[in-house]
């Protein structure tokens, strides 16, 4: 009787881990897309090269403070390893590419390119990891991008040039994806997130040099990018938790809620209203996405037989 117990115990533990990542994926998208919907707004205001100084500014000081109070800081020398180095100058190109596209673009059209990065993923698999695709994720791969082309209507009078910093930053979270298999365990999470908080706010400052681009930020400005950088990190910390709780596999499904965030949000504040074209795009990213999630899944686990 105690081992019935004990087992179900254990089983009804599962289920509320997977219930608590799966609402913890769903909190993440939300303030991801909450923090780029307040970019998006204030870069109507300010250059974007200021929004990315800012805001690494105030995400900076909020992780730093983390890491203080869990004693992560006593590790931060690691935030010179190369692999973390690698990383952050991966966050610092990915966020100067976003923000530049959030700033040009319908917000679910950016969303929905950006998340295609699994499709991207796989195909720099292949070519740096040297990883076996096969006939069914390659499909899956072209048809994404299928998707990815409807959403950008490369050939059409809608076509906006920034959708292509959308889609040059699935390559770089690609990247940075890939590099950040090479942190060791022992890194905590949150040196690895303060040395890119602390890179990307550097990338803004010489992007500030570069264009000579700063204005004069109101308060309201200041607050704007002040709740961006909390919505950042509240993105952060939760995608932590999901991932930590649950099976990739499970959360993964729950990813693309972003890309409804988007179309809402987008709706609502800017009063965007996709064409059919579009969200066929949008449908087929998620779809392929979803696959090759679930392929990659099933390629790992034969490989552990």
């Amino acid at each position: 009787m105690r081992r019935e117990a004990g087992a179900g115990g254990t089983a009804e533990q599962a289920v509320r881990n997977n219930f608590l990542a799966i609402a913890a994926m769903v909190a993440a998208t939300f303030f991801y897309l909450a923090g780029d919907s307040i970019v998006k707004l204030v870069s109507e205001e300010i250059p974007v090269s200021q929004i990315i100084v800012l805001r690494g500014l105030f995400t900076s000081i909020l992780i730093a403070f983390a890491a203080a109070l869990t004693g992560a800081l006593r590790d931060w020398r690691r935030a010179v390893d190369r692999p973390i180095l690698a990383r952050s100058m991966f966050d610092g190109v990915t966020t100067l590419l976003i923000i530049n596209a959030l700033a040009h673009m319908a917000i679910a059209d950016a969303t929905a390119v950006i998340n295609s990065v699994p499709i991207v993923a796989t195909v720099l698999a292949v070519f740096i990891l040297k990883e076996h695709v096969g006939i069914r994720r390659w499909a899956a791969v072209i048809i994404g991008f299928v998707g990815v082309l409807l959403v950008l209507r490369p050939s059409g009078e809608d076509f906006n040039a920034y959708g292509l910093l959308a889609f040059a930053s699935t390559l770089t979270i690609a990247g940075r994806d890939i590099v950040t298999r090479h942190i060791g365990a022992d890194v905590p999470s949150l040196v690895v997130t303060l040395a890119s908080a602390i890179f990307v706010t550097l990338i803004g400052g010489v992007a500030v040099l570069v264009t000579g681009g700063w204005a004069d930020a109101s308060p309201e400005i200041l607050v704007m990018i002040a709740v961006a950088s909390l919505a950042l990190f509240g993105a952060y910390h939760f995608s932590v938790v999901a991932i930590r709780l649950g099976e990739v596999s499970l959360t993964a499904p729950f990813r693309y809620t972003v890309i409804l965030w988007g179309l809402l949000v987008g709706f609502l504040v800017w009063g965007d209203v996709p064409g059919s074209i579009e969200v066929s795009g949008m449908v087929l990213i998620t779809l392929c996405g979803l696959y090759v999630v679930h392929r990659e899944r099933m390629a790992r686990r034969e490989a552990r037989r």
